[in-house]
């Protein structure tokens, strides 16, 4: 056998051999959730229909850091004055491009507190549909950057953004 055909063989084997695995968290996962979902739906008593699916909340690691509508502030701010910007974030809290856009959000919690009150508009939430409708939002994960009152000063195209460039965006 030459070496190439013992290297082609070698890295299919490596693939053959990954796949498995990856399978396997994913079956893991799912079974997390479901057991999560029904002890949830147990916990909730008659009050939830069969037709209903239990969604188990991200973890508090997560979501801590950023704000649940418009009215709590993102962080704790380090001064008297409030941000004077708003960054609106539209998404889909059980979307994987949104949840990753949460964790670069939290990830510069710190430094965006100091420019931005972060609020966070769900799909999964009725009261902010309209939201959704008045910005015009077609896309998630979106970010729309916009002033105390709510007028979009400017928006990001649909996707995850890096950290460094919310920031830069934020304060031009």
């Amino acid at each position: 056998m030459s070496k190439s055909s013992r290297e082609r063989a070698r890295r299919q084997k490596q693939r053959r051999s990954a796949l498995p695995k990856w399978i396997a968290l994913v079956g893991v996962a799912v079974v997390v959730a479901v057991a999560a979902a029904a002890a949830g739906a147990r916990n909730a008593g008659a009050r939830a229909s069969s037709s209903e699916v239990a969604v188990a909340p991200p973890p508090a690691a997560v979501a801590a850091p950023v704000a649940t509508d418009a009215a709590t502030p993102a962080v704790a701010t380090s001064g008297a004055t409030a941000p004077g910007k708003q960054l609106l974030f539209f998404m889909n809290p059980n979307g994987y491009p949104c949840q990753t856009q949460l964790g670069i959000l939290n990830g510069v919690a710190d430094s965006l507190s100091k420019v931005a009150q972060v609020v966070l508009i769900k799909t999964t939430e009725q009261a902010d549909m309209p939201k959704f409708e008045a910005y015009g939002i077609r896309g998630l994960p979106t970010l729309v950057i916009a002033d105390k009152d709510g007028r979009e000063l400017s928006r990001f195209t649909p996707g995850v953004q890096s950290g460094d460039a919310v920031l830069a965006a934020l304060t031009k």
